[in-house]
């Protein structure tokens, strides 16, 4: 039976009827956990078509569709707080499968996920203490459970997926796994595939690298490069195990390709000063600059956490925080994410 259909202003997530996030256990997500933390199931347990319309996704797509964004943390959420794509006014959704679905106020889709995020690989060549203690390459168990998931993707995935984000996790020229996922991304194996958009630390992605990979040079428009620091010494202790100098040169490149540059910078108490920089940087380069907070993926104490968690208003350096990020915040380039209620005042 149809639905009444939202108010064209309504405001909305298309994420929950579009993404598909996969971790390392298998576990599913339709937004990034640390935003909606609820798993709508298990891809080592369950096919796609299982997972994707399981009770839990349909009872999610519900709650953005009555409005209450009941399982949506809107402090964390940088879209939800910014009011920026993925959230938008329901009569704004360009999608005609997905916009169709809200329209019709659907709970179960009618059709698969348009956009893999891959984050089942933790295989990286850094160690960043954000994400991370030690350089990490899977092996053993871990590598079977990538590689499984992997094949889904190949048989159950490839005919629907419009999007393909490598990587969330893990990095897509540090892992083996991810990168034979990338040299298959052959037009008839995936025939509605129309972007790929790379998340890398930018070590490795050098001309020599990206002319080994000719599949994807129509695919990859958009990418994001995370380096949380403005200077040498500051990238050495934040992404241990690359060469600042390195990473300069391998921008240079990027600046030369017909792609979205985005550069990224995860805010803490020892580079929150490089932040005037790092806008400069992007600037310099025409990338687009995105900071972020700080989140405790594990890999800190609470005390480490809150000592350098500087966004967070009893830290003692909050302050000093707020005026610099607002020196940039405005600026065309820059992007302050779940960052901006600080420059708001709010």
């Amino acid at each position: 039976m149809s639905r009444k259909r939202p108010l064209e202003g309504q405001l909305i997530c298309t994420h929950p009827f579009e993404w598909f996030e996969i971790h390392p256990d298998g576990r599913v997500f339709t937004c990034c956990p640390a935003w909606l933390k609820t798993p709508i199931g298990n891809l080592l347990t369950d096919p796609i078509e299982t997972v994707w319309n399981s009770p839990v996704a349909h009872a999610i797509r519900k709650t953005v569709l009555n409005g209450s964004f009941q399982y949506c943390n809107r402090k964390r959420c940088p879209r939800l707080a910014s009011r920026t794509p993925p959230v938008m006014a329901a009569g704004e959704v360009a999608n005609p499968e997905t916009s169709r679905a809200i329209g019709r106020s659907l709970g179960t889709l009618p059709y698969g996920p348009k956009t893999l995020n891959l984050c089942f690989d933790h295989s990286c060549n850094l160690a960043c203490p954000s994400c991370r203690q030690d350089i990490t390459i899977a092996q053993g168990e871990a590598l079977e459970r990538a590689e499984a998931i992997a094949e889904r993707i190949r048989t159950e995935a490839a005919p629907h997926v419009e999007t393909l984000i490598v990587s969330g996790f893990g990095d897509p020229f540090g892992s083996p796994t991810y990168r034979r996922l990338l040299q298959g991304l052959a037009p008839e194996a995936y025939p509605r595939l129309q972007q790929v958009h790379l998340h890398t630390n930018g070590q490795l992605w050098d001309e020599k690298t990206w002319n080994a990979l000719p599949a994807l040079h129509s695919l990859v428009n958009k990418a994001e490069i995370s380096i949380d620091a403005a200077t040498a010494a500051t990238y050495a202790e934040n992404r241990k195990g690359g060469d600042f100098s390195r990473l300069l040169d391998n921008l240079a490149f990027l600046q030369s390709l017909p792609i979205e540059v985005k550069i990224s910078f995860v805010v803490q108490h020892n580079n929150f000063r490089e932040i005037p920089a790092f806008a400069e940087l992007g600037a310099r380069h025409g990338f687009a600059v995105y900071f972020s907070q700080l989140v405790n993926w594990g890999t800190f104490r609470r005390e480490e956490y809150r000592r350098r968690a500087v966004h967070l208003p009893e830290h003692p350096e909050h302050g000093e925080l707020c005026a610099t990020l607002g020196r940039v915040a405005r600026l065309g380039h820059v992007d302050a994410g779940n960052l901006s209620h600080l420059v708001a005042g709010e």
